[in-house]
């Protein structure tokens, strides 16, 4: 039998928005680094009430996003106007601006109470398993084979 690795090594969850009912108009995703990966993928999903939201990929030279230092990633904006549903942003690190690492989500225009969670996914392409790159808040990995 040839070996094949889990999903689980393959793929990291780099950042998330837990699953929130929103209590301002704007969610953002935890920061990351993109030096290990060669792709990431944004997954957001919304309620089946859900009204509209603006997707920014925002990226940085450090890990502090504050008011002034982050940039939109060219060609990755989005509006979300669908009820019950998922939205996909795939990133390349090749188009990351020069000098630029760092990497989040934010959404804004939402409406106070709206439900929605992120996950992002990232591969490995330097060093494996790409579950050492999980976040902490990463409590359980189970698989059947």
């Amino acid at each position: 039998m040839t070996y094949c690795e889990r999903l689980s090594e393959q793929l990291a969850i780099v950042a998330t928005i837990d699953p929130i009912a929103l209590t301002g108009t704007v969610a953002v995703s935890d920061a990351f680094v993109m030096t290990n990966h060669r792709r990431v993928l944004f997954i957001l999903q919304t309620e089946a009430a859900f009204a509209s939201a603006s997707v920014l990929i925002q990226e940085n030279v450090a890990s502090a996003f504050t008011a002034g230092t982050a940039t939109l990633l060219t060609g990755t904006t989005g509006t979300v106007v669908g009820n019950a549903s998922q939205y996909l942003y795939e990133v390349s690190a090749a188009a990351l601006s020069a000098g630029f690492t760092w990497l989040r989500a934010s959404l804004t225009g939402m409406t106070i109470g709206d439900l929605i969670s992120m996950v992002v996914l990232a591969d490995v392409d330097r060093y494996k398993p790409a579950s050492q790159y999980d976040l902490a808040s990463v409590d359980v990995i189970q698989s059947t084979a």
